[in-house]
Formats: C-alpha cells, structure tokens, sequence
C-alpha cells in the first residue's frame, strides 16, 4: 500500500499549513500508524478540519477498518461533532455507547456511572467488524465510537484515532441543562442537582483521566446565550429620580412594588475575577432562590443580557462550589419598582455601593430608549454591569491605595531631602565661617595702622585707671612714639602669621575630611598630629606678643 508523505517515526516540531501538521508514526508491536498527539487543545472548527485530515492520512496508510473514538463529558458537543463529520462523510459509520449502556445496572439513577456500560457486547461487535463478519462493513472504512467512555483502557488499543470534545466546566453545565430540560422533560433544579452531585464528580473520576490520551482534544467554544434573540435591553443612570416623575413618565396604567434582592454572583473554576462576564447568579428574592445562567454585552449605552432563570433550592450553592464555583460577591439591593408592561424602572439602592441608580429595561430597544429620554437620563448612562461597577470601585481602590503609598513615600523621601539640605548648609556655614573669621583679623590691624590708630580691642582694659591710651590721644602723638609703634608691628606680623597658620590648619582639616571618606585611616593620624603641632605653638606665639605688648606699654606708662 502507497504510504503517505506525513510519515514520521518520531514526533517532531510542526510548523506550515494546518493541513500539514498532522503527522503520523508508527504505533509499538504493529503495523498500524496513529497520529502524533497534537501538544495544544484545538478549536471547535480546527479540531473538525485536523480530524477529517487524520483520517485520510489513517485510510491511506492502515488496513482494515478505522475505529476512532470521540469522548467527553455529557452535554460537551460529542454529538454535535459526530453529526457534522457524519454530514463532511456519509459513508461513516457510528456506534453510540448510549446503545450499550445496561439499565438494570443504574444506581441511584447515576446514568454516568462506568459499569453501566456493556463493554463484553461492544467489543464483540468491534471485534466481529474487524473480522469482517456477516455485517455491513461501511464503504468508508470509517467506524466512529462516540460516548463519555469512549476512550477508556479497554477501548484504547483497538482506537486508531482518539478525540476528545470538552468545554469549560460553565459552558457544560448549562447545555446539559439545556439539553435535558428538551430531552426528558425533567424540572431544571432536578436535573442541575444530577450534574453538581453525580455528573460532575464521575467526570473528574472517570472520565478526565482518559481524555488525556487523545491525539486530539477539542474545546468546543459554543455559547448557548448566542442563540437568544430576545435579550434584556437595559439603560442605567446614576441620576436622581422622584417616584411623580417616573409615573408621569410611564402614563397612568403604571404598577409600583418594594423590592429586596440579595445576589449572589458565582465565578466559573478558572475564570479571572477581574475580567469575567460570565458569572452564575443565585438570587434570593421574598424567600425564593433562582440560578441564572447569564452574559451580557453592551451596545453603548445599552447593557444586552440574555439571561435563563431556574428556580433552585439553597442547597444547590454548595453543589455548585463542589463544582468548583466560588463566591465572588454578595449584592444586596433595595428596589422601588414601576412597571407599564413594556418597560419596567427601578430605583436601585445598592447597600454595597451606597449608591442609587435607575434602571430602565425591557425587551424592546426602542421603547426602553423612549422612556429613559422621557425621564431626562439622556446623556447620563453608565454601560456597567454591577458586578462590573464593584470591579471597577475595587480596581480603582487598589490603584488609589497604590497612588497613596508612593505619595507618602515621596513625602517622607522629601523630608530627607530637606534634612539632608539643611545638614549640607549648615556645613557651608560652618566652613564659611572659618574661612572669613581669620581674613577679617587680618583686615582690621592693616586698616588701623594705616589709618595711625591701633584697635581698640587690644588695647582697652578695665583698669582703675582708665583706658591705657586715652580716646583724646592725636595721630601725631601716636606717630613720635616710635618704640610704640614698632612693638604694634611686630604684633601685626605676629598676627599675619597666626592668619597663615589658620589657613594651614583649615586646608589640614580639609583634607583629614576628605581623607576620612576614603577611609584612609593612616593619612588621618598624620593629620591629627600635624594639627596637634600647630595649635600649641600658635596659642603661645599670640599669648606671648599680647604680654609683651601689655608689658611694654605698662612699662612705658
């Protein structure tokens, strides 16, 4: 037999045209070829296309007949899959494990139990199709076994292609209501009690295992809410409205009812509760609870929502959470509620948003829109949800909370700053003052003598007998006492030099900063003792020329 150019005894990295990804290999101890398993889960379409692909590539390179099993949970679309391969080729032939499944095995009514399933009587069949016993063998060669089981360990080696349809756990569970409810007829909180304590838990047991084997797995995206064409149109306002303005606005055949509703929204296992659109919600309303099966779109300014209600008990919440639901608010609403028929107002205070809205809806668009522009809320619409409003509350709360945070951070940081500036100017300050202190010793003696006068502050004492040169004393006086004026020289240059040793120990104590930042403790002894050396000669030096000075002119007095 011709083999196919999709051969590969290995799987390997694929890339190019759908069409060109599926790949087979060689199945251990046989001849036969199987596909190589697809790494990522495949949409409802692609997963159809891939299928048709493996099995042309399975009838060209195998023998005998193709069995390939389609499994998944109840009300994932397994059927629905089958009917279109079934309509692409006619040829097919199906095997519905539904028709093997053995009643007088049923416990508890839990028709998802496995051992329900007549396996000795299937495989006899397959076997005796294999065989080419006395049945219709299907021109195609193609035999699809559909069911939840359809991939199970006593199916699998026999399987030439596994495929597996499922769907989130959301999505499934309101199509096997939906199915149900038109199959047999059954109350909806009977048949979701069945899925939240039978369904689902054999689904997890028995059934997610096995479609990990698939070569392909399918998730099947259908939206059951895609179907309604008869949605919920609502208009929402945070303005203020009077119970006279809105009856005037509905005309006389007007109902008003009090309204207290608690919502509890659930979110779907694996959904992202900041963005999801596709909660559950179990309502309490006068004692009574309603599951609703809900989405919703906007068409600024409107918020569309298809919505299916079943009337539930209590007990359902913790079958639901069982599911893997949770809680992701709890909305309590007081409502004053007018109703013409066609449009219904409410006054909604919501107790967790401390906040009142109006709400126009109904199910004609145009007429909803009418009566909100008969009320003035035109212009003022806000296309939110709730659980969308307290979404956005909360988002923005963290982002404030964040913004906050940084602004007390900055603000503590600019207090360091400051400090930090302050400490710096003090510092200038300080060396400022060093550095202008001993010029101005130096400035003042050279302007006194020059101008024939000594300062006084070296010359004024408090004695008994007065100033030692009198205020009335003349330049020229001060100018014939020649000896007098030779010792305020030499005091003069005494002081010169004790300036130049000032600036000396200044760049000294310079330096001994710069070099303590470097940590260069040996430099910073040396400096030390170079200051210890200065000081001591210098306080001596001006200690004695101010005695001598004092003396001499005692002397002379």
């Amino acid at each position: 037999m011709e083999r196919s150019d999709s051969l590969s005894e290995s799987p390997r990295k694929r890339n190019g045209l759908l069409r060109d990804q599926v790949q087979l290999v060689k199945r251990k101890d046989t001849s036969r070829y199987e596909i190589v398993p697809f790494p990522e889960p495949l949409s409802f379409e692609k997963g159809f296309f891939v299928m048709i692909r493996a099995i042309q590539l399975l009838v060209q390179n195998n023998e005998g007949i193709i069995f390939v099993g389609v499994a998944g949970p109840s009300g994932a679309g397994k059927t629905v899959f089958t009917e279109k391969v079934l309509n692409f080729m006619p040829s097919v032939a199906v095997i519905s494990m539904d028709n093997y499944n053995d009643a007088s095995r049923i416990v508890d009514g839990n028709f998802d139990d496995p051992r329900l399933t007549d396996y000795d009587t299937l495989l006899e069949n397959i076997h005796g199709l294999k065989e080419g016993r006395t049945v219709d063998v299907p021109s195609s060669r193609i035999v699809i076994i559909e069911g939840i089981y359809a991939l199970s360990d006593k199916l699998r080696p026999i399987l030439d292609l596994r495929v597996s349809v499922t769907g989130g756990v959301h999505f499934d569970l309101v199509k096997r209501v939906l199915r149900d409810i038109q199959r047999a007829g059954q109350e909806p909180e009977e048949i979701i009690h069945q899925i939240s304590e039978t369904v689902y838990p054999m689904y997890k047991a028995f059934i997610e295992p096995d479609l990990k084997t698939a070569h392909i797995r399918i998730i099947n995206k259908f939206n059951p809410f895609s179907g309604f064409q008869n949605p919920m149109y609502i208009l929402k306002s945070p303005r203020s409205l009077t119970p006279d303005q809105i009856k005037a606005a509905l005309g006389e055949d007007q109902t008003e009812s009090n309204e207290e509703t608690y919502d509890i929204y659930l979110l779907p296992p694996g959904e992202d509760p900041e963005a999801c659109q596709s909660y559950l919600r179990m309502r309490n309303r006068e004692g009574k609870y309603n599951l609703m099966f809900e989405e919703w779109v906007t068409d600024n300014p409107f918020i569309i929502s298809p919505r299916i209600t079943f009337e539930v008990s209590v007990r359902l919440l913790g079958g639901l959470m069982a599911l893997g639901y949770t809680i992701a608010a709890i909305l309590k609403r007081s409502s004053r509620v007018f109703s013409d028929g066609k449009a219904t107002v409410k006054i909604d205070w919501l107790e967790q948003l401390n906040r009142r809205y109006i709400q126009v809806q109904g199910r004609d668009r145009l007429y909803v829109k009418f009566v909100a522009e008969q009320l003035g809320l035109d212009g003022s619409y806000i296309p939110r949800t709730y659980i969308e409003q307290i979404q956005l509350e909360k988002l923005m709360n963290d982002v404030m909370g964040a913004i906050n945070q940084l602004s007390e951070q900055i603000s503590t940081l600019n207090e360091r700053m400051d400090e930090f500036t302050c400490r710096v100017e003090d510092l200038n300050s300080k060396f400022t003052l060093i550095k202008s202190s001993p010029s101005q010793q130096n400035l003042i003696p050279s302007s006194d003598t020059r101008n024939g006068s000594a300062p006084t502050n070296l010359f004024v004492s408090q004695l008994g007998n007065g100033t030692l040169i009198p205020h009335s004393s003349s330049s020229n006086q001060l100018s014939k006492e020649s000896p007098l004026m030779e010792e305020i020289t030499v005091l003069s240059r005494g002081q010169r030099q004790v300036i130049h040793q000032l600036d000396n120990l200044t760049n000294l104590l310079h330096e001994h900063l710069v070099l303590t930042r470097q940590g260069n403790a040996m430099s910073r002894n040396r400096i030390q003792e170079g200051i210890d050396m200065a000081i001591c000669p210098l306080i001596i030096l001006t200690i004695g020329s101010v005695g001598y000075f004092v003396f001499k002119s005692l002397n002379r007095s």
